[in-house]
């Protein structure tokens, strides 16, 4: 990647800091969004500009991020739950604060959305680029699928240059759906699995999806193109499942009847609407698809446009996150 100035929307999350940490490495000048209080990883001291503030009212932070070549658009909702203003405001309209600021600094915009831009179009198989998305059940699908919309929008009418990147299930120390959340789920004696799991779980490494960012922002795929992030390794629930409970000390994964997923996850969520929960069903439609079918990302187009190889495999993945948890429990005890 050329040397760039650029700036990091959510920047203290999970990929966020994973792909800042990368720019950082490269020589990049880096300008990080984070929210006031946010822990700001040593390793950045002196290396980035850390800019506190809030995607909501990004433009009061304009002036103290200056002008930039390359924005990374990573702020948003992470949550198949909670009120419809807070997924609105955070990821639409923060979305639309940012290609603003990208715009006036003639930037590429680098948006990550998600696989669950295809809603119910999950969990029947191979998706590409082109696959149609489907209807969406939850707030955090109906935001993504309007960023993808709103950016396309500014591509058409406002002239931005815009690349769309739908990372699948992401993993890696840190975690916190895909590594945290499921340990605690397996540790408290509840089901993960649904069926037997043997089908593909859409998986990412969280180094290869910021690899395959990376990648893009040396390339002319500006025009509203989009990329899937996936490893395509072809790993399917029961293997990832089985060997994170391996390698946290966790107990191995308990499933349930994948019809008793599909029947649950709408009633559930009924009932969690009608009390007004604050916490999430223990399942969810949108948890259901991505876990109760396969899902199978292509990754053909950024291999051919972009010459994407993941750079770390399954076993490296699993590798990485033994000897964290075996260091986490020595500083424990």
């Amino acid at each position: 990647m050329t040397k760039r100035t650029v700036f990091v929307t959510g920047a203290g999350g999970f990929i966020g800091r994973h792909l800042v940490k990368s720019l950082l490495d490269k020589g990049h000048q880096v300008t990080a969004l984070m929210l006031p209080g946010e822990s700001i990883p040593g390793e950045w001291e002196q290396r980035a500009k850390i800019v506190e503030g809030d995607i909501r009212t990004l433009d009061q932070c304009s002036a103290e991020i200056g002008s930039f070549d390359v924005l990374y658009h990573l702020a948003a909702v992470v949550s198949d739950w909670g009120a419809k203003k807070d997924h609105v405001d955070v990821t639409v309209k923060g979305t639309e604060h940012a290609i603003d600021l990208a715009l006036k600094s003639k930037a590429h915009f680098i948006v990550t959305t998600s696989v669950c831009a295809y809603a119910n179009a999950l969990a029947k198989g191979e998706l590409n680029e082109t696959s149609a998305v489907g209807k969406a059940s939850s707030y955090y699908e109906m935001c993504k699928q309007e960023q993808e919309h709103i950016t396309l929008e500014a591509v058409n009418q406002r002239g931005l240059e815009a690349t769309i990147v739908r990372p699948g299930n992401v993993f890696g120390v840190g975690s916190q759906p895909w590594v945290n959340t499921v340990i605690e789920i397996m540790r408290a004696g509840n089901p993960i699995m649904m069926g037997k799991g043997d089908w593909d779980a859409g998986l990412v490494h969280v180094q290869n999806l910021v690899h395959l960012m990376l990648l893009i922002a040396d390339s002319n795929y500006k025009q509203g193109d989009i990329f899937l992030g996936s490893d395509g390794f072809g790993i399917t629930w029961k293997e990832y499942l089985g060997q994170l409970s391996e390698v946290s000390g966790a107990p191995k994964p308990k499933s349930i009847p994948n019809i008793a997923g599909r029947i649950l996850a709408p009633v559930l969520e009924g009932i969690g609407h009608i009390l007004n929960q604050k916490s999430r069903p223990l399942i969810t439609r949108q948890a259901f698809r991505l876990m109760g079918g396969p899902n199978i990302f292509s990754t053909n187009k950024a291999r051919e446009c972009l010459s994407y190889e993941p750079i770390v495999s399954f076993e490296q993945a699993m590798n990485e996150l033994a000897a964290h948890f075996e260091d986490t429990a020595i500083k424990n005890r």
